[in-house]
C-alpha cells in the first residue's frame, strides 16, 4: 500500500485564542498600534485645546494688566500735570506775597551789630546811628525803631527803624558805607526772607566783582548793574551761611 502523506499542524500558522478562535499576530499587533495611536491623538487634542484656554485666559490677563497699566499711567501724568500747575500757582502766589511783603518794608532799614545795652532808647539810637551815616533829622524822620529778631548767645539783635519816606532809606543807604566803615556795625535794607536767600546766594561772586571793579546793588529782589537791570553770574551760586560778613556792593 503506497505511503499518504500527513497534514500539516494547523498550529504552525494559527492561534487559537480562548474562546476557540483564531487571530493573526500581525492583526493584533497592528490593531494595538492603531489603537494607541488614536489614544495619543486624543490627548494631544486634549492638550491643544487646553492649551489655547491657558493661551486665551493668559492673553485676557495681559490685556487687562496693559488696560490697567494704561490708566494709571493716565493718572499719573494727570496727577504730574496737576502738580507742576499748582507749583506754578503756588510760585506765582510766593512772588506776590514776596511783593507785597517788600512793599510792607519800603521804608525800613536794619541797624546790624550795635550793642545792647538794658533800657536802651531805640529811638535814640537810630537817630544817633543815622546821623552819623551822613543824614540828619530834618532828613530823614523816624516813626518807630525797636530791636527785631530772635535771641541768639553772641549775637546781638537787629534794630529794626522804619522812617518817614523811601527817599530818606536810599540817602542813608547810600552814605552809610562810607560813613560807618570804621565802626562795629553798619545799615542795610529790610529785606524779605526770598530776596534775603536771594542776596545770599551770589553775594560772595558780588564781592569778588565789585574788588575787581565791577560794581552791583542789591535791589528789588535781584543784583543789579549801574543800569538797574538784574546781572547775570557766569558761575554757580554758593550759599554763605548767616553769620557770614555783609558784601562789599556798591
Amino acid at each position: 500500500m503506497p505511503l499518504q502523506a500527513e497534514p500539516a499542524d494547523s498550529d504552525s500558522s494559527e492561534i487559537v485564542s480562548d474562546n476557540g478562535s483564531t487571530a493573526n499576530p500581525l492583526s493584533q499587533l497592528s490593531g494595538s498600534i492603531d489603537s494607541s495611536l488614536r489614544r495619543i491623538k486624543e490627548e494631544l487634542i486634549q492638550i491643544e485645546r487646553n492649551f489655547e484656554k491657558a493661551l486665551e485666559y493668559t492673553n485676557a490677563r495681559v490685556e487687562s494688566l496693559e488696560r490697567k497699566d494704561y490708566e494709571r499711567t493716565c493718572q499719573i501724568k494727570s496727577l504730574e500735570l496737576s502738580i507742576k500747575e499748582l507749583k506754578t500757582e503756588n510760585r506765582q502766589i510766593n512772588v506776590a506775597l514776596n511783593k507785597q511783603d517788600r512793599i510792607s518794608r519800603k521804608k525800613n532799614i536794619r541797624i546790624v551789630g550795635y550793642p545792647y545795652t538794658v533800657g536802651e532808647n531805640c529811638m535814640d539810637i537810630a537817630a544817633t546811628v543815622i546821623e552819623k551815616a551822613g543824614v540828619g533829622p530834618q532828613d530823614a524822620k523816624i516813626e518807630r525803631a525797636h530791636r527785631d529778631g530772635p535771641r541768639r548767645e553772641g549775637r546781638t539783635r537787629h534794630l529794626l527803624v522804619r522812617l518817614d519816606s523811601f527817599e530818606a532809606k536810599i540817602a542813608i543807604l547810600k552814605s552809610q558805607r562810607a560813613r560807618l566803615q570804621e565802626e562795629t556795625y553798619f545799615i542795610t535794607d529790610d529785606l524779605t526772607m526770598l530776596d534775603l536767600e536771594e542776596k545770599r546766594k551770589w553775594r560772595q561772586q558780588a564781592g569778588e566783582l565789585y574788588a575787581s571793579g565791577t560794581k552791583l546793588h542789591f535791589s528789588a529782589g535781584k543784583w543789579r548793574g549801574r543800569d538797574g537791570k538784574p546781572f547775570q553770574f557766569q558761575r554757580t551760586a554758593v550759599p554763605l551761611r548767616r553769620q557770614d560778613p555783609p558784601p562789599t556792593t556798591d
